[in-house]
């Protein structure tokens, strides 16, 4: 067995997503919350952070949602973490081994970490985590073909067989839904998820209170073992959990949202892009870009019974949309748009492509009205979207999207739902719904993870083409290899308009002076603490 290094993401520094090198200078160098800027950090008091929807669940697999996942990293770990940069370093891994075939990794897990409530990480405990990642999580479900087995030979080691090498299986594994919970607490778990009572991970932060739809609570773990690494960043190395609690108040009105920033009742918050350019101006305020994005997105649904289950009709949609029209309309700040039918930022070398821009820039109403009679859309049957209101971009543009398929003579019945809901709704009626709106983290580090090659199981959208094209991907054993393909995708997504991309989303927060130590991360809280008012 020869050691394998964590391999660099720097072909992935454009899964920053729609925010790329511009934004990630604003968390590498000295923010005005940094602690250079702000002197020795100070422990104790409670950050309030403002988010747009209740997580719902805090299971990892079970909810993808973004909520979710903030709230979740600050109280679970995996076997490998991101940094600021996007790179791969080991958390729960210590260390670990690669065999000269690529088919057996074999990890050495840190000793003494424990749970929040006091019990000891164990390689069962990471076992039970990945096998129901294989099962019930999308990127585990697609990754699981190649996966002969995952032991624990003993307390301290787990080790994945593979049944062919897996180029992406260290940044698959540093990737959402591979948190690692007590194996006693995911036994059984249904596919909704487990409940408050086995949210309890590895992480320096622990659930205190959960009131439902209105706040939620964490405290710190005072038992938490923190790596020693200092200039990680992003999610991994050093956790100091300096502030005693973070209280996560659910504001789904922007108005409330940003005028609770200025009143100061709370002191952190993301706000929707339409908001930047007010808040900028506001001197009392912190304003600082994220490094991460999200992909703008329309999903057709592919299911019989759709409307747009006819490929002509897809085609119709893309040429209907006037996408600079739409981003004007919705994305504020020309600093946070970026007008691109990729799925990976413009300085993301290894995922940016711009193969199929040309199809993503075509506008044709004349055309695409043509191409809708022809698949049999007419003004007899509303087209239905379902949307959410708790993102405000996304039923924005559905109402856009209705007014451009008016002035085609076509009605569309918008249906918005809360976040949950809305998800629900789409997986339990495959062939209820036409459209849906969504955004896509764009800060993701291997097919697999990227939901617009993923969405299958979402709107029928699978193919056995992509199929190859992933076991492609898979296959390579170098950067250049991989980069080949993504073109490959890239065609293949712009040819079956499995998503209609509108933009990329630049990510920014807004937040009080008083908040130091902050990574422009996210919403990553365990190195923050509050200077005294």
């Amino acid at each position: 067995m020869t050691p394998s290094p964590v391999r660099r993401r720097s072909v992935l520094l454009g899964a920053l997503g729609a925010a790329s090198t511009l934004l990630l200078t604003s968390c590498m160098g000295d923010a005005p919350g940094s602690q250079s800027a702000a002197g020795p950090p100070v422990r104790g008091g409670n950050l309030t952070v403002a988010v747009p929807t209740d997580p719902q669940s805090l299971d990892m697999v079970a909810n993808p949602g973004q909520v979710t996942a903030h709230i979740g990293n600050m109280m679970y770990e995996k076997l490998f973490e991101v940094d600021k940069a996007f790179t791969a370093r080991p958390m729960l891994a210590d260390s670990y081994t690669t065999s000269p075939d690529r088919l057996t990794y074999t990890f050495k897990l840190r000793q003494g970490v424990t749970f929040s409530d006091g019990n000891p990480l164990t390689a069962n405990d990471v076992v039970a985590s990945l096998q129901r990642w294989e099962k019930g999580h999308r990127t585990g479900q697609l990754v699981a073909p190649d996966i002969e087995s995952i032991t624990g030979p003993d307390p301290a080691t787990v080790v994945i067989k593979l049944k062919k090498p897996r180029y992406p299986l260290i940044d698959e594994l540093a990737g959402a839904g591979t948190e690692i919970y007590e194996a006693k607490n995911i036994a059984d778990v249904p596919p909704t998820g487990f409940g408050q009572d086995k949210a309890i991970g590895t992480g320096p932060y622990r659930l205190k209170s959960w009131d439902i739809g209105q706040q939620l609570v964490l405290e710190r773990y005072d038992g938490y073992k923190s790596r020693s690494e200092e200039d990680w960043g992003g999610q991994a190395g050093a956790k100091h959990a300096y502030l005693d609690t973070v209280t996560y108040k659910v504001v789904s009105d922007q108005d409330a949202l940003i005028n609770g920033l200025q009143t100061g009742q709370w002191d952190h918050a993301m706000p929707t892009n339409d908001q930047y350019e007010i808040l900028k101006k506001n001197p009392n305020l912190v304003v600082h870009n994220l490094p991460g994005g999200n992909e703008n997105v329309v999903i057709p649904n592919f299911n019989p019974g759709s409307r747009f289950a006819d490929p002509r009709a897809r085609e119709a949609l893309n040429l209907l949309l006037d996408k600079p029209a739409i981003n004007a309309a919705t994305g504020g700040s020309k600093d946070l748009t970026v007008e691109t039918g990729a799925f990976a930022s413009p300085d993301n070398k290894a995922f940016y492509s711009t193969v199929g821009d040309e199809v993503y820039r075509r506008h044709d109403p004349a055309k695409a009205k043509q191409l809708l009679a022809e698949a049999g859309v007419t003004a007899g049957t509303p087209i239905r979207i379902v949307t959410s209101n708790s993102y405000p971009e996304f039923a924005k543009w559905s109402v856009l999207i209705q007014d451009s398929l008016s002035k085609i003579g076509l009605t569309a019945k918008i249906d918005t739902y809360d976040f949950a809901t809305m998800l629900g709704t789409l997986t339990k009626e495959p062939g209820g719904w036409d459209l849906t709106t969504l955004f896509f983290d764009a800060a993701l580090t291997a097919p697999a993870q990227m939901p617009a090659l993923t969405l299958g199981t979402l709107n029928g959208s699978s193919s056995p083409e992509l199929d190859r094209l992933m076991a492609e991907y898979n296959a390579s054993n170098s950067p250049e290899q991989a980069r080949a393909v993504v073109d490959k995708f890239q065609t293949f997504t712009w040819q079956q308009l499995s998503v209609i991309t509108l933009s990329q989303s630049r990510l920014y927060a807004a937040y009080t002076p008083r908040v130091k130590g902050y990574g422009d991360f996210y919403r990553v809280f365990w190195n923050t603490w509050l200077a005294a008012s």
